[in-house]
């Protein structure tokens, strides 16, 4: 098909062994939700529509969790995100403007990060502009190399990095903006003759370097948009700062929460100003709640639709799907 705008290729292929999960990674519900869904949404928000969604591991589920939000390009062996995204190009062939390269698991990633990258990459004019972050401590995030001037002069994987290298602070985050053209030149120079025998993605920057294109790392100034979910332990930390996010907008938009602490609230529930949750109250779904209400305590609703002005007690009220 022909594309308008920028594209972007979604990272999916993953098995995820440290999530110990029958599904793939990237299905992995957070605050009810799997966690492509937020990537897809934010690429959305960001005027980025059916992106290519690279799947592997049990990718039939997968597809069928995006439906028709994606097109799809399986990587059959699990050989590195360079080459996942040589598996994905076929599908952008014929396109020139921006390709977003991003990770699946991320479900703190906005539509605004997005849109800056491209704009960036386009204000600059560069072959491709780097997402990066800086660390306290940067674990085994790959570091971004610049010179004296502060000129990017590449990125180095964690397990090839020296001692030195190690001890940078700023950190690529997996989250790409490129100019199609120039991803393609690069894509098919990039080698696996590292410590893990696989294709980095990472690479590329190497090739456009050498090629004297332009190269440019975006700081982002909130680290935790990048949390990426590889274990149970990243999945409470990301469903833990998405549900503070969620709730101070409906506390901005006049709801009152008492005791947030305990108060859960899905991404998709609606609720009308000057409602008042009590504490325990669980809000899933796509419930809809009323102005003026008060809901709880110890109130569970999902899929339910409540009018404005009503007090709901401690029950539980749930909408079942029909069964198919």
């Amino acid at each position: 098909m022909k594309r308008q705008g920028p594209t972007a290729i979604v990272l999916a292929a993953g098995q995820g062994k440290r999530m110990k999960s029958s599904m793939p990674k990237v299905l992995t519900n957070v605050l009810g939700e799997p966690m492509i869904n937020y990537v897809l949404n934010a690429l959305q928000s960001a005027g980025i529509v059916r992106p290519t969604v690279v799947i592997g591991h049990l990718g039939e589920m997968v597809m069928n969790a995006v439906g028709e939000r994606g097109e799809f390009s399986w990587q059959r062996q699990q050989l590195g995100t360079g080459h996942a995204v040589q598996c994905a190009l076929p599908r952008l062939e014929g396109y020139t403007g921006d390709v977003v390269v991003t990770c699946g698991d991320t479900p703190l990633i906005t539509g605004e990060c997005y849109r800056r990258l491209v704009e960036e990459r386009r204000r600059l004019k560069a072959a491709a502009v780097v997402a990066t972050m800086v660390l306290e401590d940067p674990k085994s995030y790959g570091r971004i190399k610049r010179d004296a001037s502060g000129q990017v002069t590449g990125i180095v994987e964690f397990k090839d990095a020296s001692e030195g290298e190690r001890a940078i602070r700023e950190v690529n985050t997996g989250t790409y903006c490129f100019e199609a053209k120039a991803l393609r030149e690069a894509i098919v120079e990039i080698k696996n003759d590292n410590a893990q025998g696989e294709y980095y993605l990472t690479d590329t920057i190497a090739v456009l370097l050498e090629k004297k294109r332009s190269v440019v790392a975006m700081i982002s100034p909130d680290p935790e948009e990048f949390l990426g979910v590889n274990d149970p332990a990243d999945l409470v930390s990301a469903e833990s700062r998405l549900s503070q996010l969620i709730k101070l907008r409906h506390m901005a938009n006049g709801v009152i929460l008492e005791d947030p602490a305990t108060i859960r609230i899905e991404p998709f529930v609606e609720i009308g100003p000057r409602t008042r949750l009590r504490p325990g109250t669980i809000l899933e779904g796509r419930t809809v709640v009323g102005a003026d209400c008060v809901i709880g305590p110890a109130v569970t609703a999902r899929n339910v639709t409540l009018p404005d002005n009503c007090h709901f007690g401690p029950h539980s009220i749930e909408v079942r799907a029909p069964k198919a």
